[in-house]
């Protein structure tokens, strides 16, 4: 929202208001700044590319086994009480449960 400033004047006069002519009522343009990305947007890149290395990587390329553990760093947003939002951190590479094979993400 824009914030629209009234001015007041410091002294008060005892005169009475002047009636104004009626007219029709005019519409103020305000200014958009529509040079910079929203961001939602930003933030749904990020989310999109998350999902889409977890997808490619839901198999192990040596054993095929489904069971596959991504591996993260520890540079997630925090919440409130100082605990690690999940989704956040940055996927660094997956390793197979079955057969402990890592390969980067």
């Amino acid at each position: 929202m824009s914030v629209l400033k009234i001015y007041y004047p410091e002294e008060t006069t005892t005169e009475t208001p002047v009636a104004q002519t009626e007219s029709q009522p005019t519409i103020l343009p305000f200014r958009r700044a529509l040079n910079r990305q929203p961001r939602f947007e930003r933030q749904t890149d990020w989310v999109l590319n998350r999902a889409r290395i977890l997808f490619q990587n839901q198999q192990c390329p040596a054993c095929n086994s489904s069971s596959v553990e991504k591996l993260e760093l520890r540079d997630g947003l925090l919440n409130r009480r100082n605990r690690m939002i999940p989704g956040t951190s940055t996927v660094v590479g997956f390793r197979c449960e079955c057969c402990d094979t890592e390969w980067p993400a």
